[in-house]
């Protein structure tokens, strides 16, 4: 499995070590403390597996496993390499030029590749600082390389700048390392046309249905709570702007006098983006605010996890409800126009000076979306997320939990516009930047993610 002059090593990942134990077990001590015990009992089975310590090709791997354990020894590395106990070198004269870290369980030291006549770095590759330094990752390759030299780097910058005929890798190192890089998926074939499929796929979104995901990876996703032993987790209940206050009616409790069953606001709903010269008026806005984003309790957390719930009409992702909701308004009466923080807990909204500017760009944001630029929506809901409340608790997929959150209440606002009989339609696009300007908010604490529009249909 070399790529001559490139020999590759199994390695122990950074922070682990191995040590004997007994005549035939070993032990392993992981980066985060922890310990175990492996039990191959036999000791050239467990030499192998010691080997790698100082790295150790298969070749080497095998001759000191001896023959009749190759099946527990291929074992064991898919273990360890589940793990993430294990990681691989290319190297050159004895030095690691780059460090294959699986991300994959599925990872196994891959086979040359027959190089052809051109080729360039996938358009789905990337490369980007990490934590161990410069890193070649892709989306569906089954590990990352760690670039350790220099001669790499440059090999990478030259495929990434232009395609290359393979013709002109004179150097050995250069040709063997794009030998690997095919191998492996982050180099492709220059001349070949991508399948229609796969031409569909922008860069981002095939990045984020990788990472966010749940993968047969080495990657941790969901509730960790990493940063639980750092900081306090973000209030529940947003800090309020400073500004007028307005009350908002409250609805009285039940269905609304002519109120539809769930099964016909279903049927029914459509998206309507035709607005009456009638404005709409603070009671509708009560009730729709209300019976949709309203906060109907804030749970405490426990004392093990001190985080706060909260309880709205709509579902969120561990009850943490990270969204805000705010109206930018172009014609309302009982509302000049302008931008309002919705304050749940107190059925109120709160006027931000100074923002009518953002408010109206935000208006035409949604017209042009809609595809009918001189004909806004009399009030513009714009969804925003707290995303480091909901990334506080969730690793890996906090962004697509707020994606999907504020899905579910783009959904809710659908049907309870429908009820109360007016128009409105979710807009594809919003412009982040004016929301900052409106609000200004770094965008790392609380961004625009979602719209919708309404207003009384004409």
């Amino acid at each position: 499995m070399n790529f001559s002059p490139l020999v590759l090593r199994w390695r122990l990942a950074p922070g682990v070590s191995f040590a004997p134990s007994g005549e035939t077990d070993l032990t392993i001590d992981f980066a985060a403390g922890d310990t175990a015990t492996l039990t191959p009992r036999r000791a050239g089975l467990r030499n192998a597996l010691l080997a790698v310590t100082d790295g150790a090709d298969e070749a080497r791997l095998l001759a000191l496993a001896s023959g009749d354990a190759a099946a527990p020894l291929y074992y064991y590395l898919a273990r360890l390499i589940s793990r993430g106990v294990l990681e691989a070198s290319a190297d050159f004269d004895q030095v690691p030029v780059v460090r294959l870290v699986p991300r994959s369980t599925l990872f196994e030291l891959p086979l040359p590749a027959v190089l052809p006549d051109r080729v360039m770095l996938d358009r789905f590759a990337c490369l980007r600082r990490t934590d161990r330094g410069a890193t070649l990752q892709h989306p569906d390759a089954v590990c990352d390389l760690l670039v350790e030299d220099a001669a790499c780097a440059s090999l990478i910058a030259r495929l990434m700048a232009n395609s290359l005929d393979t013709c002109s890798l004179t150097s050995p190192l250069d040709h063997a390392l794009t030998a690997l890089l095919v191998a492996l998926g982050f180099v492709v074939d220059a001349v070949v046309v991508e399948a229609p499929a796969r031409q569909t796929w922008e860069f981002h979104d095939r990045l984020f249905q990788r990472a966010t995901r749940s993968y047969d990876d080495l990657i941790v996703r969901g509730g960790t709570y990493r940063f639980a032993s750092k900081w306090p987790a973000p209030p529940a209940i947003r800090t309020a702007y400073a500004g007028t206050s307005i009350s908002l009616p409250h609805p009285p409790a039940g269905p609304s006098p002519g109120s539809q069953t769930l099964h016909e606001v279903m049927e029914s709903r459509r998206s309507l983006r035709a607005m009456s010269e009638q404005p709409v008026d603070l009671e509708v806005i009560g009730q729709l605010l209300h019976r949709v984003a309203r906060i109907k309790a804030v749970l405490p957390g426990t004392s093990k996890i001190a985080q706060e719930a909260v309880l709205r009409p709509y579902p969120s992702s561990g009850a943490v409800h990270e969204l805000e909701f705010y109206l930018a308004v172009r014609s309302c009466a009982g509302l000049t126009p302008g931008f309002y923080h919705y304050r749940g807990q107190e059925q109120a909204l709160t006027q931000i000076a100074g923002a009518e500017a953002p408010a109206a760009a935000m208006l035409a944001d949604c017209a042009r979306a809609w595809g009918q630029p001189n004909r806004p929506p009399q009030v513009l809901v714009v969804i925003a997320s707290r995303l480091p409340r909901l990334a506080w608790k969730y690793a890996g997929i906090a962004y697509k939990l707020s994606l999907m959150n504020a899905g579910v209440a783009i959904q809710s606002l659908y049907l309870v516009a429908t009820d109360l009989g007016l128009a409105g339609s979710a807009a594809g696009s919003g412009n982040p930047d004016h929301f900052a300007q409106a609000t200004g908010v770094s965008s790392w604490e609380e961004t625009s993610i979602a719209e919708f529009g309404f207003g009384r249909p004409e």
